[in-house]
């Protein structure tokens, strides 16, 4: 049996104007809340220990973060290098220039070329050789309007027919790649996304780039046997009929007041080699 630890939309560096300056360290304490809900998604895949780590995108608030908030994300997530678990890193909304250009804020693992570490910023399969058997996973990062359809495509369009137009670019290049998988083992699909039947989280205030809707019935595929998502930062499973499972984790922390109430935490999930869900649903961990 294959696990997986899946969480999403960390956002570290979020949050500063409802924290003070910790005199002991010098930093804002809702930096330190942030990277200890994140070490504790760290913990809990080190002590299981995980075959597989998920991140479904969205590090920080922006591209271009602080170095020393670079640093503490990549202290915690170096650890799982240390552990030699397989870690795949999707590039979210906030991990792209406001343009839409490239995912700078992810990229510099793969240009450091971080062992196990796989930077998901293409819409492509990757197989991965776990130490309990082999898993593919699809990699489908946050698409904006230019990375599918040229200006020319989407001059004088409505938002609804640029969406319409989106998603039809999008389905030949998904089939693609589902084409090109494996039967024999377990298939991930990872995105960063907003999907219909999807219910909004704070992400609709902090929202970097436009994107759009995916039909949820992109998603829904007998060749799939788990759908992680990030982007929406309510908990929620999109397909109660778990074929597949279309799950949104939520993001690991409260980044405002409109998240109170909610809990915050990780999946975990394993996947037997039969591709069947050994363990489901899977279930939210409350890191307090």
């Amino acid at each position: 049996m294959i696990k997986v630890l899946h969480f999403s939309d960390i956002h570290l560096g979020s949050g500063f104007s409802h924290g003070k300056v910790n005199p002991q360290t010098g930093l804002n304490s809702r930096l330190e809340d942030f990277v200890n809900c994140l070490s504790l998604c760290i913990d809990r895949a080190i002590n299981e220990p995980v075959d597989l780590v998920l991140f479904g995108g969205d590090a920080f608030p922006d591209a271009t973060p602080p170095p020393y908030i670079q640093e503490a994300f990549a202290a915690q997530f170096r650890r799982l290098a240390d552990a030699d678990i397989p870690t795949i890193l999707l590039v979210g909304n906030h991990d792209q220039h406001s343009q839409g250009n490239g995912g700078a804020s992810l990229c510099i693992y793969r240009t450091l070329a971080v062992p196990g570490f796989i930077v998901g910023d293409n819409l492509i399969t990757h197989k991965i050789a776990t130490k309990n058997g082999d898993i593919q996973v699809i990699t489908l990062p946050w698409l904006t309007r230019s990375s599918l359809l040229t200006k020319s495509k989407t001059e004088g369009l409505s938002l609804d027919e640029i969406n319409q137009l989106l998603i039809k670019a999008l389905e030949p290049v998904l089939e693609e790649e589902i084409r090109k998988l494996d039967p024999d083992i377990p298939t991930i699909l990872l995105g960063h996304l907003m999907v219909s039947r999807a219910r909004f989280g704070a992400e609709q205030f902090l929202a970097v780039g436009r994107g759009f809707t995916i039909p949820i019935s992109l998603l829904i595929r007998s060749e799939f046997d788990y759908v992680a998502l990030g982007h929406v930062h309510k908990h929620q499973n999109l397909n109660p009929n778990n074929d597949p499972p279309v799950i949104y984790p939520g993001s690991i922390e409260r980044v405002d007041f409109s998240e109170e109430k909610e809990e915050k935490g990780y999946v975990l999930l394993t996947l037997k080699k039969e591709k069947l869900i050994g363990i489901f649903p899977p279930y939210l961990l409350a890191l307090f």
